[in-house]
């Protein structure tokens, strides 16, 4: 029986295999994925979010996949409530918990609680987002930039929520966001295997391309113009997924196809960055190429068999 709150992280940058990989290991270490990607939880954002098939989803229960509605928010505070109630439902069944997915905080937040920082407030919360109807939200992230720089790497500027939250906490304090985040330091709330997934960046850069290009053959455009004939914000799909943006300057005619997959590319490509540089700075992670399954499951099976003979 699982007793003592065990997870096995998949974590990385986008595109390197995180999906692939994790099915194998959940299969083989009798496993369930919880995913922790923020922009999978949407439901009819397939194409855009790089949403595993049903197919794949199949063959491992998945939760936290298409969970929301669009144009819900969800915080890493919904997530926590969430991922806590399938990890039980999961060790229920003597199964282990595998956390899957690329936002960092998601993750961080999982295994040791969110940060200090100051609640929400509402006055403040409002005045800037009025501030991002009216000037724009490249308006905040400059802002972000100058206050907090060491934040604002680490996230997309499209990234409504975060912008939005550390400017908050910003003006409700005097102190950045990225000053809770660093001293936000507690024991973990769980006996965490942190498993990292890393490529040479030509590689991995590759890997972004073709993937971009199969995002526009299976049918991204069309999925896009689906999503606003549903009514769902041009600006909620602009900050919740790279893609979409682009695409949907495209369909308004204000660039053209060719330089909507450029820029989808070279974004995704800063996101991977950001990315890494987030997890680069996480404490235990083992890292190994996507290819490298032998020692993966070497290292899984090593650190299966210490938690058992110390329970």
């Amino acid at each position: 029986m699982i007793r003592n709150k065990i997870l096995i992280i998949i974590c990385g940058p986008t595109a390197v295999g995180k999906t692939e990989l994790s099915i194998k290991l959940a299969l083989k270490f009798n496993g369930e994925i919880i995913s922790a990607d923020s922009m999978q939880f949407y439901k009819y954002m397939n194409i855009g979010t790089a949403k595993p098939d049903n197919y794949v989803l199949s063959k491992v229960k998945h939760y936290m996949i298409d969970i929301c509605e669009p144009g819900e928010d969800f915080s890493a505070y919904n997530f926590i409530n969430m991922a806590e109630k399938y990890i039980k439902e999961i060790y229920m069944k003597d199964k282990i918990p595998f956390i899957v997915g690329g936002t960092g905080l998601y993750i961080r937040s999982l295994i040791y609680g969110l940060s200090d920082a100051p609640g929400a407030d509402k006055s403040i919360r409002d005045k800037l987002k009025n501030i991002a109807l009216k000037e724009g939200l490249q308006f905040l992230y400059e802002k972000l930039k100058i206050i907090d720089p060491s934040y604002a790497e680490k996230i997309s500027p499209n990234d409504y929520i975060r912008i939005i939250r550390a400017l908050e906490v910003y003006e409700k304090r005097g102190l950045p966001f990225s000053y809770f985040c660093d001293k936000h330091i507690k024991n973990p709330k769980y006996n965490a295997l942190k498993i990292g997934l890393i490529l040479p960046r030509k590689i991995l850069y590759e890997k972004i391309n073709k993937r971009t290009d199969d995002m526009i053959k299976n049918g991204l455009i069309e999925e896009t113009k689906n999503l606003i004939q549903k009514g769902i914000s041009k600006e909620f799909l602009k900050r919740k997924a790279i893609g979409y943006a682009d695409i949907i300057d495209y369909l308004e005619g204000k660039i053209s196809i060719e330089k909507a997959i450029e820029n989808i590319k070279k974004k995704t490509r800063n996101y991977a960055k950001r990315q890494l540089t987030w997890f680069k700075k996480e404490k235990d992670i083992k890292w190994f190429s996507p290819d490298n399954i032998f020692e993966i499951e070497k290292l899984i099976e090593n650190w299966l068999k210490n938690y058992l003979m110390q329970n």
